[in-house]
């Protein structure tokens, strides 16, 4: 008797109920009550003349390890504004699928968050465009009430997200700009492209006021966002990330051991040639303490036979101590002496990355004051590269953008309240 009391249905009764032990299911067949509305499924218009039935299975929510169904007919009726035959509005099917019930489509959409829409199908036995559909409807219900939280600290990079080239569009048109605060570690916003244009609608969604309101921009080194920052939030302090500053750097470092090999090759023994790159070239760029005492060896091997390997070493052990300066004072020293043993090696590839860092030392110098970086952002980016990964790719844009807010953010139902149901319009609570 307590079953059917909780399996009540609006403008619906049980009229039986037949449990399959076989086969883990169970048939709920539905009366419709007389008082029942008869509305148009469309525009909600009272419909006129009955038309004919047709009979309905809808799958429930499973009770019991049970894989419920719903067998009830529905009518079709005459709607004068539609002026077309119509079905009957019936609350809990789910708009989604006219298959499910709104309760397994709000069930199979919470399913969605913690896995992929093809494995959230395979486990409860539904089709994989049902499952996408359902989850981003239920993902587009919960982003109608979707605020940007209040950010002081924010942390902005990109993210490639498909190859598909599209006509009148750049390279850039197809990457996403990550927005994430800094301090409860979650993805805010997800605009389309990496231009300056992306950046510049993020700040004027949040508006002028709480754009004053942001403190620190941490970022890599494009000029986009740096304009952008400097446009909008007057405020904000920008802070290139050193992760991006020290790969400019190493790539310069690669670049010269290339020239230097490029020299040897003429005038040294072919055993000193191998020795300078294929798998000895990562070697090159590795810290001293993190050396084996057989790269050591070889490495010093490869010195004393040309001490030109001795300056770029001096340079690169000292580069990687700059960011363990205690101020931006001892930090410029450091840097001066870098810029100095470059001139004097006569390095190109370094001489040239040493002038463009040295044109921005303004920017450089604020990691020293605030000690934030945009590794936050960089490790989103690769939660949503395994995404789409496990995706093969996203086709819907839209879809993908509002996933990398459920998954990476805070449009989930962790942090927000799905307003779909169950809802009382939906069952009708007993008493």
């Amino acid at each position: 008797m307590v079953l059917p009391q909780m399996l009540q249905f609006c403008g619906y009764e049980i009229k039986e109920m037949k449990p399959n032990i076989e086969q883990a299911k169970i048939d709920i067949y539905l009366h419709r009550k007389s008082d029942k509305d008869f509305n148009c499924s469309r525009c909600g218009s009272k419909l006129n003349s009955k038309r004919g039935t047709y009979a309905l299975k809808l799958r429930e929510m499973d009770f019991m390890g049970f894989k419920a169904f719903l067998h009830l007919f529905r009518i079709k009726g005459d709607c004068p504004n539609c002026k077309k035959a119509r079905s009957e509005v019936i609350d809990f099917i789910a708009t989604e699928s006219p298959h499910i019930t709104k309760g397994l489509a709000w069930w199979l959409g919470k399913l969605c968050e913690i896995a992929a829409v093809s494995r959230a199908g395979e486990f409860v036995g539904e089709a994989k465009m049902t499952m996408w559909r359902v989850d981003l409807a239920r993902m587009k219900r919960m982003f109608k009430q979707y605020a940007i939280p209040e950010v002081t600290d924010i942390a902005v990079d990109e993210v490639y997200v498909r190859n598909k080239h599209l006509h009148g569009e750049s390279r850039d048109d197809r990457f996403f700009t990550i927005i994430t605060d800094l301090k409860s570690r979650r993805v805010i916003w997800v605009e389309e492209s990496r231009k300056k244009e992306a950046l510049d609608r993020f700040f004027q969604k949040i508006g002028p006021v709480r754009c004053a309101r942001i403190r620190i921009v941490a970022c890599d080194q494009f000029a986009g966002f740096r304009l952008s920052v400097a446009e909008f939030c007057a405020n904000a302090t920008l802070v290139w990330d050193r992760f991006h500053i020290m790969k400019k750097f190493e790539e310069a470092v690669n670049e010269t051991r290339k020239m230097i090999h490029e020299k040897l090759v003429p005038n040294s023994k072919k055993d000193l040639i191998e020795r300078t790159r294929g798998k000895y070239r990562f070697l090159f760029l590795k810290k001293a303490s993190r050396r084996t005492a057989e790269e050591a060896q070889h490495l010093k091997d490869v010195q004393k036979d040309n001490k030109i390997f001795c300056n770029l070493e001096l340079i690169k052990e000292r580069m990687l101590t700059f960011f363990d300066q205690k101020n931006a004072e001892d930090a410029l020293v450091v840097f001066k002496e870098i810029g100095q043993w470059i001139r004097e090696a006569g390095f190109p590839h370094l001489k040239s990355w040493f002038r463009r860092q040295a044109s921005h030392w303004d920017i450089i110098k604020n990691y020293f004051t605030y000690r934030v970086t945009s590794a936050l952002a960089e490790g989103t980016n690769n939660v949503i590269k395994t995404m789409k990964r496990k995706a093969f790719g996203y086709r819907n844009m839209e879809y993908f953008r509002l996933k990398i807010l459920q998954v990476c953010g805070f449009l989930n139902s962790r942090h927000m309240l799905d307003t779909g149901l169950p809802t009382k319009r939906y069952i009708e609570l007993v008493g």
